[in-house]
């Protein structure tokens, strides 16, 4: 009996957790499910619903390989989002070795996982200059691109800064001649922005990622979103599933 108890213990040990993952994660009927709340201001739907923001349509951007970059680079992925120049003096060195060290290291073997950096200053920042210092920042070359720095034209790069919640702009009193934030965003599958809520109930909507505790916030929601896009994939699947059915019986 003391042997059958213990492979009992053991069984429940490996098995168990597992198993309550994958109820919670991928239970298309179960009622509760830790998502995070979305930031920006809600829009309306052509139905007159009330719908989360979503980032707007943009255009024109290419990342350090050339490739172009729009809105359907979010399609099906999880994205964290930020705005630099390679020859900032102050703060986008310690934003982007946080995001090398905490974020692009932890997470780059996912497939479904971006980063998407955008320059302020495209003029210096060709491609040559974008992909150098991806290199710089100890990265290697890699198929598919993980971490993507990109360019545009300065007008759209602003207003698309903006509509991330975040700033940009030319500035001739900042370090370097440009001003921006030192935020991080996460985006989702769909084009909208995530968060999580502070003590108080308010949507955060961004991270600072000049302060650490913030980052780490960061990492353990990228890991809620993923778990809540494998969620999102396996209600899709059961959906189709419940339509295949439901044409084979007719």
């Amino acid at each position: 009996m003391t042997s059958i108890r213990k492979w009992v213990i053991l069984v429940s040990i490996l098995i168990l957790p597992f198993f309550l993952y994958y109820i919670w994660v991928y239970n298309v009927k179960e009622i509760f499910f830790t998502t995070l709340g979305y930031a920006g201001p809600p829009q309306i739907s052509e139905d007159g619903d009330t719908i989360p923001y979503s980032i707007p349509e943009f255009i024109n951007f290419v990342n350090q390989e050339g490739e172009l970059v729009d809105n359907t680079f979010f399609n099906d992925r999880i994205t964290v989002v930020n705005f630099f120049f390679t020859t900032c003096p102050s703060v986008c060195g310690p934003m982007n070795f946080q995001l090398k060290d905490q974020i692009y290291d932890r997470f780059k073997h996912l497939d479904d996982f971006r980063i998407l950096s955008f320059t302020v200053d495209p003029e210096k920042d060709t491609l040559e200059a974008l992909k150098q210092y991806y290199t710089d920042l100890g990265n290697k070359p890699r198929n598919p691109l993980i971490w993507n720095f990109v360019r545009g034209e300065k007008e759209e790069t602003y207003a698309l800064a903006n509509a991330f919640l975040l700033s940009a702009m030319e500035d001739d009193l900042a370090p370097g001649g440009f001003l921006h934030s030192e935020m991080l965003v996460l985006v989702d599958w769909e084009g909208r922005i995530r968060s999580r809520v502070d003590e108080y109930g308010n949507i955060i909507g961004v991270y600072n990622s000049l302060e650490l505790h913030e980052i780490k916030d960061m990492v353990d929601d990228i890991k809620v979103l993923k778990a809540e896009l494998e969620k999102d994939r396996a209600r899709k699947e059961y959906q189709a599933e419940k339509e295949e059915k439901a044409r084979n019986r007719q």
